[in-house]
């Protein structure tokens, strides 16, 4: 099903609001029956009873387990848990005399990372009278939305893929998840509120402020240095509090934190707490729930992925057991934020936001293809932990948004082929859980 056929099919299914929040918000499309392909504007967060929350079997909890109790789980931890220290509770503001002369000789790029002035993001040339023209085709675009969506997708698709206006982008991104649809009309634009007036389970609560100091300590709103960084934490936790308020039953992943804070770094706190639901529910059912049941799942249908689009690659991993979930933590569950240069993780989540997971597979199959292709690679890397290595130290040419960009809107993969891998692979897993 197409973006805009979601939308369509989905405008009229609106579901009343319960009156426990707790139990609202919940996505109909859970792990073991995912959809791959995101649904645009004004598709809607369906709210259940959780029901399916607990549908997963014993068995089902036992495979995962025995995936992550190989030699890879180690490798697994430390992408969850990266450089974890042992004592969080130090002052926000204590800055260290060697960061202070870092402030003092770095600039701030046009992302709003402290570097030193030979370290700058830089995104792709833009000349400045396209960058206008861009502007008013998006501007003119959000002023007719749903026009645009119903009769024009292919050209909304297409100006994401071009790269979204920086001083468009986080009123875009909105549209496009569907956000602005439940912070302005939906029976959920009081959600926030209520979620975010209320402690929290004190387990996540301090889960969560152990990770705060983790999160783009370089940007200028999370550094502990910069003027900035104690408010944009305040609002990276305020934020994934109140999620956990929605959803005690799941409550906090790590991995949420650093996807929280990019939406931040480009829209306010009540904006980016519902485009960050919408992540959670529509593009990413189940990544961030206990069990790691929706990455694995997606890791089989990457793997089989890779059989078609990249077979080199899909041997040479097989042949040395590197499983799926040892990637795919870091780059699926961050949407690339943690592995691309940051340009071309803003022109991957445009993309993303438009397209829907489909075009993290098409990324990775990508990264795969050129990072582990030739037979010099594939003579270099040819165990387990130099393939690992490669896979979190990849060549920065094949990284680069000019390139991937390019590459990933090349690559063949339909929405079609992807339901077909996700159908045969639940059903493969459903027969070797049920009992004999």
């Amino acid at each position: 099903m197409s973006n805009r056929e979601s939308t369509e099919n989905g405008s009229n299914n609106l579901n009343e609001y319960p009156s426990n929040i707790c139990s609202s918000f919940i996505a109909s499309d859970r792990s073991s029956e995912r959809k791959l392909i995101s649904t645009t504007s004004t598709s809607l967060l369906i709210a259940t009873d959780g029901s399916q929350q607990s549908e997963r079997s014993d068995t089902s909890e036992a495979d995962a387990q025995s995936v992550l109790g190989r030699n890879e789980q180690s490798l697994m931890q430390n992408d969850l848990n990266k450089e974890k220290e042992e004592n969080n509770e130090y002052e926000l503001n204590a800055i260290h005399p060697s960061l202070t002369e870092f402030f003092q000789n770095s600039r701030i790029d046009a992302f709003g990372f402290i570097r030193s002035p030979n370290n700058v993001n830089r995104e792709a040339a833009v000349d400045l009278e396209t960058l206008r023209k861009r502007e008013k085709k998006w501007l003119h675009m959000l002023t007719n939305w749903s026009y645009f969506m119903d009769n024009k997708y292919e050209k909304v698709r297409e100006r994401c893929r071009k790269g979204i206006p920086p001083s468009l982008r986080g009123r875009a991104w909105k549209h496009l998840c569907g956000a602005v649809f439940h912070m302005e009309f939906s029976v959920n634009k009081h959600v926030f509120e209520e979620v975010s007036s209320q402690p929290g389970d004190p387990r996540w609560v301090e889960d969560i402020k152990k990770d705060l100091n983790r999160q783009f300590p370089e940007h200028v709103m999370f550094s502990r240095a910069g003027p900035y960084g104690k408010g944009g934490k305040s609002d990276l936790f305020e934020l994934l509090k109140a999620y956990t308020v929605l959803h005690p039953e799941e409550g906090y992943c790590q991995g949420q934190a650093p996807v929280a804070a990019v939406l931040l770094m480009h829209m306010p706190l009540r904006d980016a707490f519902y485009c960050f639901v919408q992540i959670c529910h529509k593009y990413l059912p189940g990544y961030y729930s206990a069990g790691l049941e929706a990455i694995q799942i997606d890791g089989d249908i990457l793997f089989q992925v890779l059989k078609d689009k990249s077979r080199f690659s899909y041997r040479h991993l097989k042949k040395h057991r590197v499983e799926p979930v040892l990637y795919m933590v870091e780059w699926f569950m961050c949407i690339f934020c943690r592995t691309l240069p940051w340009p071309t993780v803003l022109r991957v989540w445009d993309m993303f936001f438009c397209e829907g997971v489909k075009v993290l597979f098409k990324i990775a199959v990508v990264l795969f293809r050129y990072g582990l292709r030739t037979n010099e690679q594939l003579r270099e890397f040819n165990d387990f932990h130099s393939i690992v290595t490669r896979l979190k130290n990849l060549p920065e040419e094949i990284m680069t948004e000019d390139f991937l960009i390019q590459k990933v809107t090349d690559l063949d993969l339909d929405d079609v082929e992807l339901e077909r891998i996700h159908f045969r692979i639940m059903k493969t897993r459903q027969l070797r859980l049920k009992p004999n």
